[in-house]
């Protein structure tokens, strides 16, 4: 029997390791699922095919602010919830509580901060392997003469993973680097040209004000304050989703308040360039924007829809094609599109606002118009996460070099050889082959479900499993001849994994 090779494809670019791994565990947070109890994590680990997908106790809600980050070679270091940070054993690391002090802090960090998605950033610290930079906002809340939340700060948190025996610990704490108004959420980042330091951006609030921080290896220098565009709206500023190419030439401000902000960026300066407003398909409330991994199509989500434009096309607005429309799935809650974020497997993952289990995914879309390969509800969460995903740059673009293409942000999986099975089974699967029927039968019968996927990731079956029974019957009649991979999960925890071949 051979053995399962997963291919991530690993290149060297002037001395710059290209497999850098940081964005291949994902953490989530639960929510509003009373099947769990509070403060459990969805784990997505990108470093299986298909992406396993597990949970863990954690010791925090995470609800709106989230970011998490792994090492070089994909497994976790840390996460946070805006409020404090836990490492991979999922222990608070020393000094790793008490972030965005302040009232809202004292209020709200029982359940989780709830600043807008993309209001925590992880970056790796240039020239310091093991140390890293957190960067997040805090929010305010006003009282006269209205209430009201506002973003008033960003705070930059530098962390080592060396440090306490390896179990992480915070060197340097809020400190801040921008203390003016700003978007609630919105935070990205790019590589700067030189391919080692980092441009952040922020938006200011309601107003064309854009705030841009350099990492290099001395530490966060600026803020630089750039004037350019619409100014954004009370709603656009609160909400919607910002993202740069993978190649770092363009930024894109999104909320269907607004429209989209179209910009050319300056790796070399950070500064931004060349602006064009397009205007919103539909005005939903939930809204995300995310960039193919060739950096050509742009990808825009309203509540219902899923639009694909072509950023070469002479006419950016008359190149938009409707990719997908919300087939009505309900899981609990309708399961709508909301969030973008490009995952190292060079697919893009959707979520809904609403608390559910499922993620969408576009499997292909570096392809055009339809050929982008739409999937609602592909990927099965063990329960409702909460509602927002983990935020990733580009952590693999190098320098810039002059007539040359950047390295592509990720690798899909290559599959070579055939699997190992898995070793001891928490459940058998016969006959195998099979064409018709599939027995399948519990070593210790307990609640949880088997869930079976085609070669490609896609999800093919599901089989709910009950406490006390050893033994269920399975159609895959209907499924076309070929490989497949189960998984087990048992009282929400994976119990196992292998394959089956389905013949004709």
């Amino acid at each position: 029997m051979k053995k399962v090779l997963l291919s991530f494809c690993c290149v060297w670019i002037l001395g710059i390791a290209f497999c850098q791994k940081h964005d291949y565990t994902w953490v989530m947070g639960y929510n509003s699922n009373t099947s769990y109890p509070d403060a459990e994590g969805v784990f997505l680990n990108f470093n299986e095919f298909p992406v396993s997908v597990s949970y863990a106790p954690i010791p925090f809600w995470m609800r709106s602010s989230l970011a998490c980050i792994s090492d070089t070679s994909g497994q976790l270091l840390f996460y946070t919830n805006g409020c404090s940070i836990a490492n991979a054993e999922n222990e608070i690391i020393e000094n790793g509580d008490g972030l965005n002090p302040g009232e809202v802090h004292g209020i709200q960090c029982a359940t989780g901060y709830t600043s807008w998605m993309q209001s925590c950033l992880i970056l790796p610290r240039p020239g310091h392997p093991t140390q890293y930079y957190l960067f997040h906002k805090k929010i305010s809340y006003a009282y006269n003469p209205n209430f009201d939340v506002l973003t008033d700060t960003m705070y930059a948190s530098l962390i080592d993973m060396f440090a306490n025996s390896g179990h992480g610990a915070v060197l340097e704490k809020n400190i801040p680097v921008i203390g003016t108004l700003m978007t609630a959420g919105q935070l990205t980042s790019a590589k700067h040209a030189n391919g080692t330091d980092w441009w952040i951006i922020t938006g200011g609030e309601q107003n064309n004000l854009y705030y841009s921080i350099l990492l290099t290896q001395e530490g966060a220098m600026g803020p630089f304050i750039q004037s350019i565009g619409y100014p954004s709206s009370h709603f656009g500023s609160g909400g919607g989703q910002a993202n740069f190419s993978p190649d770092g030439t363009k930024y894109i401000r999104y909320s269907s308040h607004d429209g989209i902000f179209l910009f050319d960026f300056d790796r070399t300066s950070g500064q931004l360039s060349n602006f064009k407003h397009l205007p919103t398909p539909e005005e939903t409330f939930a809204t995300g924007v995310g960039i193919s991994p060739n950096s050509r199509y742009m990808y825009v989500t309203t509540d219902t829809h899923i639009y694909q434009y072509d950023l070469q096309a002479m006419d950016i607005a008359a190149s938009q094609v409707e990719i997908a429309e919300y087939d009505g799935y309900l899981s609990t809650f309708p399961t709508t599109f909301s969030q973008v974020q490009l995952g190292p497997d060079c697919k893009l993952y959707i979520n809904s606002f609403a608390t559910v289990d499922v993620l969408h995914v576009i499997h292909n879309p570096d392809e055009l118009g339809q050929a982008c390969n739409v999937e609602q509800h592909a990927v099965q969460l063990p329960f409702n996460h909460g509602q927002f995903l983990p935020y990733f740059p580009n952590y693999r673009l190098g320098p810039l070099i002059p007539g040359e293409t950047p390295a592509p942000p990720c690798s899909p999986i290559v599959r070579t050889e055939e699997p190992l099975p898995a070793p001891e089974p928490a459940i058998k699967v016969f006959p195998n082959p099979a064409s018709g029927q599939l027995t399948l039968t519990l070593e210790a019968p307990a609640a949880g479900e088997w869930q079976l996927f085609h070669a490609d990731g896609r999800l093919a079956l599901r089989q709910l499993l009950q406490a006390g029974r050893s033994a269920y019957e399975v159609d895959v009649s209907a499924l076309p001849p070929g490989m497949y991979f189960y998984r087990v999960f048992l009282e929400g925890q994976p119990a196992g994994s292998g394959k089956v071949s389905v013949v004709r």
